[in-house]
């Protein structure tokens, strides 16, 4: 009687664990939706020189994601609901080298609803499209424009992959990166996104193929 006790025990505990890794396993697989979260306090250095680091901020009255890159003097701040999804706007300051105040915001952008938003679930392979309007306001005053007319529009999820980088020259891996390639009417551009940090590498490549200008990450500074 022990022993059957004893065995019926060990299958039910073997059940239970075997659901518990099949949970577990399903918790831990990649999402598309995870490559556009950013975390606040992560700071890092591109390749073309540039600095990024993402904050947490409000924009046009809504709670917001700001990634803010600062390149050859010039600050530009790309604004994004709390999903990283969602595109709200940007802002450029001025530049100081040009006599611009760098303290001043120049250009803004203001999407309008609906946003510009990728959507929460794509599948490798996949096809998608961006759409909204916005204002761009200057000193020149304001100008509508359509998102598809001035960003690119069509979009695909090419597959999750691993990116292997050298970040402060020591070898890490980003798991789980989303590859999204984008086409215009004269390029394609191939972006990698690392949940938490945004952009980690890009790739412009010209109509025949040709790479036109390329980054990615090769410094860190995680707070």
């Amino acid at each position: 009687m022990h022993n059957t006790k004893s065995s019926a025990f060990k299958a039910i505990l073997g059940a239970a664990i075997a659901v518990a890794a099949t949970t577990s396993a399903t918790a831990a697989a990649p999402s598309f939706a995870d490559c556009f979260k950013l975390k606040p306090g992560v700071a890092y250095r591109l390749s073309d020189r540039s600095r990024v680091q993402i904050i947490k901020t409000q924009f046009a009255g809504k709670a917001a994601m700001g990634v803010v890159s600062i390149d050859g003097g010039v600050k530009t701040v790309s604004f994004f609901d709390e999903t990283g999804r969602q595109r709200l706007g940007s802002e450029q300051y001025g530049i100081a080298a040009l006599g611009g105040n760098a303290n001043e915001v120049a250009i803004k952008e203001v999407f309008a609803t609906p946003f510009p938003e990728v959507p929460a679930d794509v599948k490798p392979g996949a096809a998608f499209k961006l759409a909204g309007k916005g204002v761009k306001t200057t000193s020149a005053g304001n100008e509508s424009f359509a998102f598809g007319t001035k960003y690119q529009a069509d979009h695909v999820f090419v597959g999750f992959e691993s990116l292997e980088l050298t970040p402060n020259y020591k070898a890490r891996t980003f798991e789980n990166v989303c590859h999204v390639r984008s086409r215009g009417k004269d390029n394609s551009v191939d972006s990698w996104y690392a949940p938490e940090y945004g952009v980690i590498k890009m790739q412009v490549k010209t109509a025949k193929g040709d790479v036109f200008f390329s980054y990615e990450l090769d410094g860190l500074e995680e707070r």
